[in-house]
């Protein structure tokens, strides 16, 4: 599919239907749009593959005709059963007088609403292209900490894996997410490098140097939360753990407890109950033994409890003897 737009005011708008613009831009080409470009235009054949490819590397190429930039971009965040961060290849092809970019599939490429107003030659979108995949990465980032924020807030009373799967689906996306970055960041390095080769203007490099201070703390920031997510992966399952342990020491408790109430209630039975009580009125009879079971039920509490205190002061002590 064909998206035409050109530039009015510093602002990217849709061209008439029917016209061409300075800017082509093709999301998931046809064969025939394929072979219109490779043909026409003269772009490779393995370069464009590589606008389409999602484990291209991000470089820059020179050619007589044109100057092609690979980058890399986050694609349109989902929700789904297990959260995935993805990762997609954009293509932009300079020349002379028009910019093609190429997708795999359809998405925005350039700010909403606000624009920054530098770099409003075609040297200047390919650097808008870069911003806002930059920019792109940082929401994302900040959305990848919330999420795992969330996350960290649910596993001090989880049990079950799927806080555990979650942190392991972050991780994995920042793994992608760090590579990206980074290679966006050598990327964007030789364009520096190579600003008067491409013909950047003195604002337009003043541009690049801002695109790329925010691509080096986006990468920075990549690598934090990775480290963040790894040790909340480590101390997820400790605290599963200890959880889990938490909760059988209750049962364990409750089960004692009423383990001697059914030994009393085993031995005689009911039946032999109102049997030894046959002088006594019943109300007063199941009553006392009512009562009489929840006293014992809870000087058997009190006696697991104590224990339990004194097991953990004496483990306290040993460490400190330890130390």
């Amino acid at each position: 599919m064909l998206r035409c737009y050109d530039l009015v005011d510093g602002r990217v708008q849709s061209c008439p239907e029917g016209q061409t613009g300075m800017i082509q831009i093709y999301s998931a080409p046809t064969a025939e749009e394929k072979e219109y470009l490779t043909r026409i235009c003269g772009i490779d054949a393995h370069t464009l593959e590589s606008a389409l490819d999602e484990d291209a590397v991000s470089r820059v190429e020179y050619e007589e005709r044109y100057t092609a930039v690979i980058m890399k971009r986050p694609r349109n965040f989902r929700f789904e059963r297990n959260l995935s961060f993805k990762i997609a290849t954009v293509g932009a092809f300079l020349f002379p007088d028009r910019i093609i970019v190429l997708q795999d599939n359809d998405m925005p490429l350039f700010e909403h609403g606000r624009m920054p107003m530098r770099g409003n030659t075609l040297q200047g979108i390919l650097l808008r292209l870069l911003h806002h995949a930059t920019q792109h990465f940082l929401q994302h980032l900040r959305i990848i900490r919330n999420i795992s924020e969330e996350i960290e807030n649910k596993i001090a009373y989880a049990v079950t894996n799927k806080s555990l799967m979650n942190v392991f689906a972050l991780r994995k996306s920042l793994t992608f997410y760090e590579s990206a970055t980074s290679a966006n960041l050598l990327l964007l390095r030789r364009l520096r490098n190579d600003s008067k080769r491409i013909g950047f203007s003195e604002s337009e490099r003043d541009f690049l140097e801002d695109v790329t201070i925010e691509n080096e703390q986006c990468d920075n920031l990549a690598n934090i939360y990775a480290e963040i997510l790894a040790g909340m992966s480590n101390a997820r399952m400790s605290v599963s753990s200890n959880n889990l342990a938490v909760i059988m020491k209750y049962l364990a408790i409750i089960n004692v407890v009423f383990m001697p109430l059914t030994v009393i209630t085993g031995i005689g039975g009911m039946s032999e109950f109102t049997a030894m009580t046959e002088g006594l009125w019943w109300p007063h009879a199941y009553g006392a033994l009512t009562v009489g079971m929840i006293i014992i039920g809870l000087v058997t509490y009190l006696i697991i409890s104590k224990m339990s205190s004194n097991a953990g002061s004496s483990s306290g002590k040993s460490r400190k003897r330890s130390k």
